[in-house]
């Protein structure tokens, strides 16, 4: 998806530097993996009149996609923190502040549920997936899209110390599993999911990239915690920062894997 079709936030309401920041970052997120998402959407089948939820909307641009394919009236657009999904209701998506954790189901007899990185920050992750099988109609499909970093395959030992640091103050302050990707497509299976399979679908981190901007941008978000917790020092995320904007950087250590099931007819 081109940022001209991403739905844009007016600065002016939200003046705040902090919150500038997130929205930028989400949008870089996007910018990174949204035409990868879409095409999973697209082999999938979705169509006009298609029931959708978009599950940790972000910044809104797939369930904006969504609205165009289906319908606005046909899509539920959820997240705990809906600031930057203004441009959504005004296409007319249902957004919904909502805990897929916790609350009750903000809709069911869904034909797709859509959710990426987000399952990867949730303790209870195995239960929030059979959750959300129950809200597919028989015949619907799931699709997540989830983070593995993998330190021991970075190509710099600045890379390999900043992901170690970021998988061990989010498992220890949020409960986020970067690892829980790479077990992939089993836990749809272990959800009663049929036609089950996974991809790693995202560009190769190289320096200046879209997946490099969003790394960067999530980085210096993190940047207190990483410091406070004494694994990297500001002199590490500098050289990160540095080293992400060199176009003759190149590595593989992070991916991103598309998971997809339906939901048996019958059940």
């Amino acid at each position: 998806m081109s940022s001209s079709t991403t739905p844009t936030l007016a600065w002016d309401r939200w003046p705040d530097a902090r919150t500038r920041e997130e929205y930028e970052r989400l949008q870089l997120m996007q910018a990174a993996t949204d035409r990868f998402t879409t095409a999973h959407l697209d082999r999938l089948g979705v169509a006009p009149g298609w029931r959708c939820l978009e599950v940790g909307a972000g910044a809104g641009s797939i369930a904006a996609w969504l609205a165009r394919r289906a319908g606005a009236a046909h899509v539920v657009a959820t997240e705990l923190n809906t600031d930057f999904l203004a441009a959504l209701r005004e296409l007319g998506v249902r957004v919904e502040r909502h805990d897929i954790a916790a609350d009750p189901p903000v809709s069911t007899d869904l034909d797709i549920i859509h959710a990426r990185a987000v399952l990867e920050h949730l303790p209870a992750r195995q239960d929030v997936l059979g959750r959300l099988v129950s809200w597919l109609r028989p015949g619907g499909w799931l699709l997540i899209e989830e983070v593995s970093f993998l330190p021991a395959a970075a190509t710099h030992p600045v890379v390999e110390r900043v992901s170690k640091a970021v998988i061990e103050v989010m498992a220890s302050t949020v409960g986020s599993d970067f690892a829980w990707a790479r077990t992939l497509p089993l836990p749809l299976e272990e959800a009663g999911l049929a036609e089950v399979d996974a991809v790693i679908s995202n560009q190769v981190l190289r320096g200046g990239n879209a997946v490099a901007a969003a790394l960067v941008a999530t980085i210096r978000g993190a940047a207190p915690l990483l410091l406070q917790s004494g694994l990297v020092s500001k002199s590490d995320v500098d050289e990160f920062t540095e080293l992400l904007g060199d176009r003759s950087f190149v590595d593989h250590c992070l991916t991103i894997v598309a998971a997809w099931g339906r939901r048996p007819a019958g059940q």
